[in-house]
């Protein structure tokens, strides 16, 4: 491309107009140098309440510090009012951008920080009295080089108009408080609203994280007492729902190392061994003399009735080993419970991996640790405590992580 072409290029890039409710957005060349200029509608330029109330905002307009504040000068020709001159920067609204790049939205925190940036202006405008009213993405620019999400004009400063659908226009009623429109209530309620809606826009192409149903729906509720009563609140209950989801995400994550961690330990118990309890000699004896026709409890002198106190022994051995596993069901249980909740928490879960990968580790360990003790005490053989211990810690985990997902699925309701 040769320097005409180039220059061919960037003149046709800087004229290229985008429509806002007031009027066109476009650059003008103004002695030798482009200027950002909105060519104001031609029914609003008519209206004398509208031209008072734009010199009166170019006044305030002046008082408001905020980077995501764009200021304004009135343009002036020898007609009169025709339009305003913005500061100087790259601009252009929401709107163009999501339809020149709709995947921008799937970017790194592009979302979070643009609520985050209109609700920490909006917090400051209402400091100021001022309220902006219109979130339409015709109605929010965004700075070309980083996408900055920035505001213009207040919709506070025009509430002398009457009709106020008629100017904003029909592109951007669906983005204004339904009490704005029918009763020309103006207060922070009705900019919760229109955030809301302008929330739902920038999710129109993806689905919306399950963290910020609930906001939506409670910014955009048509009762105005229902929805959040400032921006700080919205703000706040994005914050503890996204952390809420990070925990769930560490739980998730947490739940997988933990089924390693549990598969290691099965790998390491050995198969339970089926044990025969007989009398060796006895059986040596009736074999060695079986083809003789030995009768060995007339031989030897053994009664009958020795055969039924054996069976009644082994009865009690097994009564025994019921009643030894039942005591060790119930206390490693306790034990278990106990243990396996240092990790199954809401605090535990919100860790850095590493340092819950480290207590995971010290949670099997003192779990091995109460399998051995316990076994012991009970009289039990090692290789049958830990089957049970295994199956014990497999219950309480799925316990556990029952009473998370309920404890989540509340504060989802809530």
């Amino acid at each position: 491309m040769n320097y005409e072409e180039l220059l061919e290029s960037r003149n046709g890039s800087a004229m290229q107009k985008e429509e806002t409710p007031f009027g066109l957005l476009h650059k003008k060349m103004v002695d030798g140098k482009y200027v950002n200029i909105i060519d104001l509608r031609e029914d609003l330029l008519d209206s004398l309440v509208f031209s008072d109330a734009l010199t009166t905002e170019s006044e305030q307009n002046k008082q408001l510090k905020n980077n995501h504040q764009l200021h304004f000068e009135l343009a002036l020709d020898s007609a009169g009012l025709y339009g305003v001159k913005v500061e100087q920067g790259g601009f252009h609204t929401f709107q163009r951008l999501l339809d020149d790049n709709p995947a921008i939205v799937a970017g790194k925190d592009f979302i979070t920080n643009t609520i985050k940036d209109l609700l920490d202006l909006t917090s400051y405008l209402h400091d100021q009295g001022v309220f902006h009213i219109c979130y339409a993405p015709n109605n929010v620019l965004a700075r070309k080089n980083d996408n900055m999400a920035v505001l213009l004009f207040h919709g506070s400063s025009y509430q002398a108009v009457n009709d106020q659908q008629a100017l904003y226009g029909d592109a951007a009623l669906p983005f204004i408080a339904p009490e704005v429109i029918s009763e020309g209530i103006f207060d922070a309620r009705a900019d919760i609203y229109s955030i809301g809606k302008f929330m739902e826009y920038l999710y129109q192409q993806s689905e919306v994280p399950i963290e910020l149903k609930g906001v939506i729906k409670k910014a955009i509720d048509p009762d105005p007492d229902k929805r959040y009563q400032s921006p700080e609140d919205m703000k706040r209950d994005i914050t503890n729902r996204q952390s809420v989801r990070r925990s769930v995400v560490s739980l998730v994550a947490a739940l997988l190392i933990a089924a390693i961690g549990f598969g290691v330990y099965i790998s390491m118990v050995p198969e339970p061994e089926d044990i025969e309890f007989v009398k060796p000699a006895k059986e040596t004896v009736e074999d060695d003399y079986l083809d003789d026709g030995f009768d060995a409890t007339t031989e030897l002198g053994i009664d009958g009735s020795d055969s039924l106190a054996n069976r009644v022994d082994e009865k009690k051995l097994r009564e025994y080993q019921a009643k030894a596993e039942q005591i060790f069901r119930k206390r490693f249980t306790r034990q278990a419970e106990g243990i396996l909740s240092k990790i199954y928490n809401d605090d535990r879960m919100g860790a850095a991996a590493k340092n819950f990968a480290a207590g995971n580790q010290a949670t099997m360990e003192e779990l091995v640790r109460a399998q051995k003790k316990l076994g012991n005490d009970a009289g039990l053989k090692d290789s049958r405590s830990q089957l049970i211990a295994s199956q014990i810690i497999e219950q309480v985990t799925n316990k556990l992580k029952s009473q998370m997902a309920e404890r989540e699925k509340q504060k989802q309701e809530e």
